[in-house]
């Protein structure tokens, strides 16, 4: 329960902030793009982007959570935050690189992107687990993606098509009730707070087994 209530922190405090976020730009783009076909589209490829950026930046803090409580550290909660904050920056930048190829990917024939996204997904994990810059995380980061590609690619399909299909009948069964759209934005950020964390939570578990694996191999050599 004690560990729960500090996920609840780190949703109220990280989460719920970008998520807020995201929704007031997306859907001041969409409602800019309303008049044209081209822009509505324009919209679209902004939403994708944008959500992965997202979704990528605001794993840190959990990421941490998990590898302090793996580690023992104390004062996990603070830790993490202090992560968020000291090491978002480059983890945004990286998030920003990322999200841009994978859209480009998606675009292309969706394979493409989530090749891409799979391949890079394990670096700000390496960042946020050894405390130093994305860049000198690349290596170690690439070879795990590398190494569990297809159980990486499985996750994040289950992930996003787990998240999706609970949108839809949410959704839908809102619609039943009231044609609200404030009730359905409060909703949606409502169903991504519960879910989001739990999924990069459980990535980091299999991400922390699958490193200490590979070292365990490379010294068995």
């Amino acid at each position: 329960m004690h560990k729960f209530e500090k996920i609840l922190v780190l949703m109220l405090l990280t989460t719920l902030p970008i998520l807020l976020f995201h929704s007031v730009v997306t859907n001041y783009m969409y409602a800019v793009s309303a008049q044209g076909d081209t822009a509505y589209l324009f919209a679209d490829l902004f939403y994708a982007l944008l959500t992965l950026i997202f979704y990528l930046y605001a794993q840190i803090p959990f990421i941490r959570f998990v590898y302090n409580e793996h580690q023992g550290i104390e004062n996990s909660l603070r830790n993490a935050l202090y992560h968020f904050l000291a090491n978002g920056f480059t983890v945004f930048v990286f998030a920003c690189i990322v999200s841009l190829l994978s859209t480009i990917g998606f675009m292309l024939l969706v394979l493409p992107g989530l090749i891409i996204l799979a391949l890079l997904f394990p670096i700000p994990y390496i960042t946020i687990f050894d405390d130093k810059s994305v860049w000198k995380s690349f290596k170690e980061g690439l070879r795990l993606g590398k190494k569990y590609y297809w159980k990486l690619a499985l996750l994040i399909g289950l992930a996003g098509g787990m998240e999706l299909i609970f949108g839809i009948v949410i959704t839908v069964q809102l619609f039943n009730v009231t044609d609200s759209f404030m009730a359905q934005v409060i909703t949606q950020i409502a169903l991504n707070i519960i879910i989001y964390p739990f999924i990069v939570i459980l990535i980091t578990c299999y991400i922390l087994k699958w490193r200490e694996s590979l070292h365990t191999f490379d010294l068995a050599k």
